[in-house]
C-alpha cells in the first residue's frame, strides 16, 4: 500500500513539472510573437514619417512673375500666389495713379507667369480698349494706338513705322541708363533720332 501511495506522489510531480515547463513554453512563445509584431511595425511608422515632407512640399503654392507698368504707384515685377487676378497685382503695385484709367483694364482676369500688365492713363488708347471695340473698326483702331516709350519693348515698337529693331534697341538701352522719357520730345537725345523723325513718329507716341 504505502509503495502504491509513493507512486502517486513521484506521478504528481511529474505532472506538476510538465505543467510549469508547458506554461514556460507559452509565455516565452506569447513575448516572442509581441516582440516582432513591434519590431515590424517601426519600419511603417518610419515610412509614412519620411512621406509626409514631401506631400507638403506637393501642396505648397507656385508662385508667379508678373511685370506691372504704367500708371501705378511703383511699376516693377512682382511675386505673385497661383490663381491671383490682375486687381491683386495692382494693389502690390501701390494701386493706380490720379491719372490712370482702370476701366480699360480687366481687373478680374487671373494672371500667368511672365504676363506684362499695363495700366494706361486717361484718354490714352490700349490693346485692351482697342479690342472692346466693334470688329469693322478694329484695324483702323489699332493703327491709332500709341507705344509708350517708357514700357514698351522691342516687338512692342515694331508697330511704328520709321522704328526699325536697331533703332528699338537704341531708346531701350537710352531709357535704361538715363530713366524714363519726361516727354517725347526727350527721343532726340537718342542717337539716329533728330526733330523731323521725331516730327514723324510722334502721333505713334506717348509717355
Amino acid at each position: 500500500m504505502e509503495k502504491i501511495i509513493e507512486k502517486v506522489k513521484e506521478y504528481k510531480i511529474v505532472v506538476l513539472t510538465c505543467l510549469v515547463m508547458l506554461l514556460g513554453v507559452m509565455y516565452l512563445n506569447v513575448n516572442g510573437n509581441k516582440k516582432s509584431q513591434v519590431t515590424e511595425t517601426k519600419p511603417m511608422t518610419e515610412v509614412v514619417q519620411k512621406k509626409d515632407p514631401m506631400k507638403s512640399k506637393e501642396n505648397e503654392p507656385k508662385n508667379m512673375m508678373v511685370d506691372v507698368q504704367g500708371e501705378v504707384k511703383h511699376p516693377g515685377v512682382f511675386k505673385m500666389n497661383k490663381g491671383s487676378i490682375v486687381l491683386d497685382a495692382v494693389k502690390m503695385a501701390g494701386g493706380i495713379t490720379e491719372s490712370g484709367d482702370i476701366r480699360q483694364v480687366n481687373q478680374a482676369q487671373r494672371v500667368t507667369d511672365a504676363m506684362q500688365i499695363y495700366i494706361p492713363h486717361i484718354g490714352e488708347k490700349s490693346a485692351v480698349a482697342s479690342g472692346n471695340t466693334n470688329s469693322g473698326s478694329q484695324s483702323s483702331d489699332k493703327s491709332k494706338t500709341q507705344v509708350n516709350i517708357n514700357t514698351a519693348a522691342v516687338e512692342d515698337f515694331q508697330s511704328v513705322s520709321g522704328i526699325g529693331p536697331k533703332k528699338a534697341e537704341k531708346i531701350i538701352e537710352f531709357r535704361e541708363k538715363n530713366g524714363n522719357f519726361a516727354q517725347l520730345e526727350d527721343l532726340t537725345k537718342v542717337s539716329g533720332i533728330g526733330d523731323k523723325t521725331l516730327e514723324t513718329l510722334r502721333d505713334s507716341l506717348t509717355v
